[in-house]
């Protein structure tokens, strides 16, 4: 892959799930997760994006995953019940953190320079927050304890994905709000890990990022 394509879809990708988060209000409404089609959209977009930076064997990496989850949800059919989502919704994480791996890597590769890698680092740390925010949900699940969540219904007792989309960030960029709690040590240990990504990821990779500009300075390379 030349360099120009990716340094042109790293802006496109980034936008791509600012835009997929302003409109998760709108596109979940009542719904206590995103509808199977917003999760296939979001799907094809993250293995197209894959593709193009992390090339055929990422982009199956990532493709299965994500296959086998919307598959489960589409033969269950309009019987799903919440449990029916655990193993889907673990699957979806597990896809996109390694989504957010491979656009991490290819931001700190040699073929890309300048702002290119400040876009495609910050979609990677979204990926991670819309990770956690399944794994959050999925623990609610099975323990319906887990979380105290004030957005809770008689309908939805453990709340919406919004509802852990919100705590998720607030939890990744370690803002704390407080309105939603973790409460048993499964919820509190993805807190802690969360959180400490939270704080390690943009260390670590500013760090990896001034080197590499560094580096590029010294050789006279743009």
């Amino acid at each position: 892959m030349t360099r120009l394509p990716r340094i042109k879809l790293a802006p496109t990708i980034l936008l791509f799930l600012i835009f997929a988060l302003c409109t998760a209000p709108v596109t979940i409404k009542d719904r206590p997760f995103p509808p199977i089609s917003t999760t296939l959209f979001v799907t094809i977009a993250s293995i197209a994006a894959v593709f193009v930076v992390g090339g055929r064997w990422w982009a199956a990496v990532v493709a299965v995953p994500s296959v086998v989850a919307i598959a489960i949800l589409i033969i269950d059919g309009r019987d799903v019940t919440l449990h029916d989502h655990v193993l889907p919704g673990f699957l979806v994480a597990f896809s996109n953190v390694e989504t957010a791996v491979a656009i991490a890597r290819a931001a700190l590769s040699r073929s890309m320079y300048g702002d290119s890698r400040i876009f495609l680092g910050a979609a990677s740390y979204l990926l991670i927050g819309i990770a956690f925010t399944m794994v959050h949900q999925r623990i609610a699940i099975l323990d319906p304890e887990a979380y105290r969540v004030p957005g809770a219904t008689p309908e939805y007792p453990i709340g919406r994905w919004i509802d852990y989309l919100w705590f998720s960030f607030s939890t990744l960029t370690t803002s704390g709000f407080a309105d939603v709690t973790a409460r048993n040590s499964w919820a509190r240990l993805a807190c802690t890990l969360e959180a400490m990504t939270g704080v390690m990821f943009p260390a670590i990779f500013l760090a990896r990022m001034v080197s590499e500009a560094s580096a590029e300075d010294m050789t006279g390379k743009p």
